[in-house]
């Protein structure tokens, strides 16, 4: 059932540098509205932010998203040297997989997949 308030959703793990946090909050907040607005079945959205020294100066990072729903947890995992790409990468991929997992729910509670005509 479609919730009448947005869902929470969390960061932890940013990393020390301003503007890469800032730019990797502001990917995360765009995605998890957007999933919110297409998956209104949505309870929370959690992404956790690893960093791994791989060179002396470059970091790794490993993100992973959870995607709560009513029956489900869906996790996400991707890591990359810079958080922003990673949640950009992050982003069709979870598309993809909950719309694969809506369109299942929705055909077993009795209903047709729709056809989208081209």
């Amino acid at each position: 059932m479609p919730r009448s308030s947005d869902p929470p959703y969390y960061i932890v793990g940013l990393p020390d540098e301003p503007v890469e946090a800032a730019e990797a909050k502001m990917k995360f907040e765009r995605l998890a509205d957007e999933l919110c607005r297409v998956y209104p079945f949505i309870e929370e959205v959690r992404a956790v932010v690893k960093s791994k020294k791989a060179v002396k100066d470059h970091a790794r990072y490993e993100v992973s998203v959870e995607v709560y729903t009513p029956r489900d947890r869906h996790s996400f995992e991707e890591s990359g040297h810079n958080v922003a790409k990673v949640f950009d990468l992050m982003g069709p991929k979870m598309k993809r997989l909950l719309s694969s997992k809506q369109s299942r729910v929705t055909r077993s509670h009795g209903e047709s997949p729709r056809k989208d005509s081209d």
